[in-house]
């Protein structure tokens, strides 16, 4: 019934955002204009807004699952891509494979992934205790430094670029602006192959919650599955990266917000944050193109000002 309401969600959001814009379509009018090329919106929804809505979803699903699978590794729900650094290292490796590569659109997921999973090494080989062992709080602080040094490194590639900056600027904020089926396809290899390893992973991951010993006890190999967790989840963020850009909160307000509906255990929480994921980006992206309309608000931004205060009410309720 839960994943049955949330998929309505998604489908409802779609909806929305297919007939919003500065060309306005009627919900009622939307098959017509899809089916018949010779309506006024036809080519305006399968040329722009149609793959825009499709980003939306992938890029949502990734950066949701992402979210789901740093909060176990370091069993604490205010972790994110974007807070444990994993984001910005992919929006790192993204800048250098456009300002190396800018003519190979195929290898910007792959110079992603790379940054995002270096920054991932860094974050674990920071946490590693003298016993052998990853601590799940100096995992989180590790990646809050990482996250502070990524985008430090980010501002200089954009400041010593600058005659690029209009693109890095874009990169940097977060937006789907512009996005094709291209975009689409190359953001899609990554995000189904996260998602499907993470999907495979529920029982480890229901595990990563009890305490280090505990799980040991029952048979799982913690740091082996906190490393695979962590891994996928830069997988996930390198492919939202290399289409929207440096887009954050997802993966902490969604899976959060349906813990609160659904309980902890995996094997209801990633489902479910697959579809919250792109049913948020999704809206935010309607909201992002109609909000200000003709201006455009990037996307990236119009999350951070839902997310940062989210972050801070869950901080307070959680220390308070």
């Amino acid at each position: 019934m839960q994943a049955a309401l949330v998929a309505a969600g998604v489908g409802a959001s779609v909806l929305v955002a297919a007939g919003l814009g500065a060309v306005g379509v009627p919900w009622r009018e939307l098959p017509r204009a899809l089916a018949d090329a010779s309506h006024p919106a036809h080519v305006v929804l399968w040329q722009i807004r149609l793959p825009r809505i499709a980003a939306g979803v992938v890029i949502g699903a990734a950066l949701a699952t992402a979210g789901a699978l740093l909060q176990a590794v370091v069993r604490n729900p205010l972790a994110d891509p974007g807070i444990m650094g994993v984001t910005a290292g992919a929006g790192l490796g993204g800048l250098i494979g456009i300002l190396l590569l800018p003519e190979q659109r195929y290898a910007l997921p792959a110079c992603a992934f790379v940054g995002g999973l270096l920054a991932t090494a860094i974050v674990l080989g920071a946490a590693w205790t003298g016993r052998g062992m990853m601590a799940p709080l100096r995992i989180m602080l590790s990646g809050v430094a990482v996250q502070a040094l990524s985008f430090s490194l980010v501002a200089l590639v954009t400041y010593a670029f600058a005659d690029r900056a209009p693109a890095f600027v874009a990169f940097t904020i977060g937006s789907l602006a512009g996005v094709g089926w291209e975009d689409v396809r190359l953001a899609l290899v990554p995000t189904v192959t996260g998602i499907v390893l993470a999907l495979a992973s529920t029982r480890a991951l229901n595990l990563l919650l009890l305490d280090d010993a505990s799980a040991s006890g029952i048979g799982l190999h913690v740091e082996r599955a906190r490393l695979g967790a962590a891994c996928v989840a830069a997988l996930l963020a390198a492919g939202a990266v290399s289409v929207a850009g440096l887009v954050g909160f997802v993966g902490l307000v969604v899976p959060n917000a349906v813990r609160i509906v659904a309980g902890p255990d995996h094997r209801v929480l990633l489902p479910l944050s697959v579809l919250g994921g792109a049913a948020l980006v999704v809206l935010a992206d309607a909201g992002a193109r109609t909000f200000a309309a003709p201006l455009e608000l990037p996307v990236g931004a119009l999350l951070a000002l839902l997310g940062g205060p989210y972050f801070l009410f869950e901080l307070w309720r959680r220390v308070g």
